[in-house]
């Protein structure tokens, strides 16, 4: 594991930290990229039915790490910015379009990317204290990693368009009024509750975990998309044997016991 990431298990339970507290677990090229590749195991690992995204020290990230920019020898040229922020969105996508649940566990700063990377989780559980915030405007950038779409997702487009060219800070306890956040707990419970809501999707059959996600990460903008994806997906989750079980337990009037199968 590359420094400043770790990985930890609790039962079907993937914790994953950002964990450079000295720098409010601002997040360097490697740190990104092992987070990548570590998703892309917990993607194949039956054992894992859900992850936690979180942080250490307090916060759950201040963004990209950005202390070195502007020292290089030269300066990126387009080209090379654009293809590192075409690499930063495989982080994203690794999020968006994983077969496993994500929750963000937000303790301290959501800034940034450390925003973004919580928005593109599935559920969101936030501090009261918690704050986010998006200051790409303040320096005459866009938001980025995803932030654009996410937030639109979470807030609607006029507070999503308030919240990015603003740049002002949410709290954890606004978050959780307007949406942005789909629960605020109380300071330092973050990580419990989201654990703790993870383990309640641990119960959901892991192929209607997938296959939910797939439909809403190709995206659903009306109800014919609703429609072609059930047209795709609900013929192939019939024929499975987690279909069957289901079948069997409520007829016998057990509780499903899935395996992803």
């Amino acid at each position: 594991m590359v420094e400043g990431l770790t990985l930890t298990r609790e039962g079907k339970i993937a914790i994953l930290t950002l964990d450079r507290p000295d720098r409010r677990n601002a997040f360097t090229r490697d740190m990104r990229m092992a987070m990548i590749s570590e998703i892309q195991t917990l993607n194949l690992d039956e054992d894992c039915r859900a992850v936690v995204l979180t942080g250490a020290g307090g916060h759950f990230s201040a963004g990209a790490d950005i202390s070195n920019v502007g020292k290089e020898e030269a300066p990126w040229t387009l080209i090379k910015t654009r293809e590192n922020m075409a690499e930063v969105h495989q982080l994203v996508r690794a999020i968006v379009a994983s077969p496993k649940l994500f929750v963000a566990a937000v303790e301290g700063l959501a800034f940034g990317g450390g925003f973004a990377l919580a928005a593109a989780c599935d559920q969101v559980i936030a501090a009261k204290t918690a704050r986010f915030g998006a200051a790409f405007c303040k320096l005459g950038l866009i938001g980025d990693m995803g932030l654009m779409w996410s937030l639109k997702e979470r807030v609607g487009l006029a507070r999503a368009k308030r919240i990015i060219l603003l740049g002002n800070e949410v709290s954890g306890e606004e978050a959780g009024a307007v949406g942005l956040a789909d629960e605020a707990v109380e300071t330092g419970e973050a990580l419990a509750a989201a654990v703790a809501l993870a383990n309640r999707f641990v119960a959901v059959a892991p192929l209607s975990v997938a296959y939910t996600k797939a439909s809403y990460a190709r995206g659903i903008d009306d109800i014919e998309d609703a429609f072609a994806c059930e047209l795709d997906y609900v013929p192939i989750l019939n024929r499975t044997e987690d279909f069957k079980t289901a079948i069997a337990a409520f007829q016998t009037k057990t509780r499903p016991v899935f395996t992803g199968r």
